[in-house]
């Protein structure tokens, strides 16, 4: 991923330029095949000696390069060393190297008596260490470590067979690696079908793969294929949580909506399913399909709070003349919203007319002015609280890293003495600062506030993931 990409690929292959000069992509492959060709071949700038008495020997004393790919393709299927989570080296180059002679041994029937060559030994080094790199990479999974392991036979044989094969970012082999650790990259352990199915391809690979790479070809295949179904998959569920965790969400701030603006008021028998049926579920669709932020929720309840005032006895002669005169715009708006939800009209149609009534019999009654000053102050109080808590919420998510973003993936604490879970983040709620993270199927997992999450992040107890290529 992004650390490997930079530690072995940009790092050593990059010259230096001037500052505002750009690299173009063109550039970034030749100089990544400049750097992996002096690797193999030990040159230092300008010095081609070495590499020109290695081409030049006369087979007598290292094995020749056809015998060794004849050799790695007997190993492909017996050579899968174990990934061991924590384990310091899970590569061992002389093991592999002594397994490889071995293999050519038995091809001929004899005993060792030739080494690999330079540039062979080399290509070998250069891959394992690739290897090595990519199972210190904590961004791919421990289960995903595993089904790479068993690929680094193939991968060794191709870079002998094709010098390109790390200067073509477009090549197979490389975007095989590359969609396996992507596919995995929510894979906690190796129980689950899709670890399986990666299993079997992979297994498929190496049965086929002999020195045409069209068996990575027909690998890629399997694995987008793979890689769509399981996105499918994941996306239908995940919306399905996010569905069902925003409509419970959602029923809570209305319910807190209506607490908050019926503190102190009269709510008439009669316009309560108006109120608690009707509007209520107006809002519940405005809220899950356009979000907390949206100019429909917010008018919605600054709908809210305008019928609840309605329903209050005017106490002033100011308070009677603005009833008098808004009465019938905002029965026609609320009527208006209401019949193009999917609610029954006949139902609709018997709360606008008590409605109706209740202003008109509130239009005959007139009362003193002390109470409801009193009662502004409340509210107004109370309408301060709940703005507060809206400016708090928002200051703590805007606390959070930038990359703190729908469908990021995280390795997220999940409390002392359990190991941290893969799951990505899908749902943010801004009007209380909290995260909902789901695993790779979808399914709701965790949720934490905000400030935990960012104190967690600080001290290491969680961490983003980078879903990028491990070899480009």
């Amino acid at each position: 991923m992004a650390v490997v990409k930079e530690r072995l690929i940009t790092g050593p292959c990059m010259s230096s330029s001037t500052a505002g000069n750009e690299t173009s992509t063109a550039d970034t492959g030749v100089s990544v095949s400049k750097a992996i060709k002096k690797f193999i071949n030990n040159e230092n700038d300008g010095d081609t000696s070495k590499v020109s008495a290695a081409q030049n020997t006369d087979g007598k004393q290292f094995h020749d390069r056809r015998d060794i790919i004849q050799a790695l393709t007997k190993l492909q299927l017996s050579f899968k060393p174990e990934y061991v989570p924590g384990q310091q080296v899970n590569v061992n180059t002389d093991e592999f190297k002594h397994a490889l002679l071995n293999s050519m041994a038995k091809l001929h029937n004899s005993v060792i008596t030739k080494s690999l060559s330079q540039i062979d030994g080399r290509t070998i080094d250069f891959v394992e260490m690739l290897f090595a790199a990519f199972l210190n990479d904590k961004n791919i999974s421990d289960a995903i470590k595993s089904l790479l392991l068993e690929l680094q036979v193939a991968i060794i044989k191709t870079t002998m067979m094709d010098k390109d094969l790390f200067g073509n970012s477009r090549h197979p082999a490389r975007n095989v690696l590359d969609t396996i650790a992507h596919l995995g990259i929510g894979m906690d352990d190796k129980d689950n079908t899709l670890f399986k199915t990666i299993g079997l391809i992979v297994e498929q690979l190496n049965t086929t793969f002999e020195q045409n790479i069209s068996s990575f070809n027909t690998a890629l295949i399997a694995l987008n294929r793979l890689k769509t179904i399981e996105k499918n998959k994941s996306d239908e569920k995940e919306a399905e949580t996010r569905q069902q965790f925003l409509k419970e969400h959602a029923r809570q701030i209305i319910l807190t909506e209506l607490k908050r603006q019926t503190k102190n008021k009269s709510l008439p028998a009669e316009l309560k399913p108006l109120i608690l049926k009707h509007w209520s579920n107006l809002m519940l669709n405005f809220y899950i399909r356009l979000g907390n932020e949206s100019e429909q929720w917010t008018d919605s309840i600054n709908t809210l709070k305008d019928l609840i005032n309605s329903l209050q006895p005017p106490q002033t002669k100011l308070q009677w003349t603005l009833l008098k005169n808004n009465s019938e715009e905002l029965i026609n708006k609320i009527r208006d919203q209401l019949y193009i939800t999917k609610q029954d009209k006949s139902s609709i149609d018997e709360s606008i007319n008590a409605l109706k009534a209740s202003h008109k019999k509130l239009l005959e009654f007139e009362k003193s002015e002390k109470n409801i000053e009193e009662k502004s102050e409340i509210n107004a109080a109370n309408e301060d609280q709940y703005e507060q808590k809206l400016i708090k919420s928002k200051e703590q998510l805007a606390l959070l890293p930038k990359d703190t973003k729908l469908g990021a993936w995280f390795e997220v604490y999940n409390g002392e003495g359990h190991a941290v879970r893969r799951l990505k983040l899908s749902i943010i709620l801004y009007d209380d600062a909290r995260l909902i993270f789901v695993d790779r199927l979808g399914n709701k997992v965790m949720e934490k506030q905000a400030s935990d999450f960012l104190r967690e992040l600080e001290n290491n107890q969680s961490r983003m993931l980078m879903d990028e290529s491990i070899c480009h």
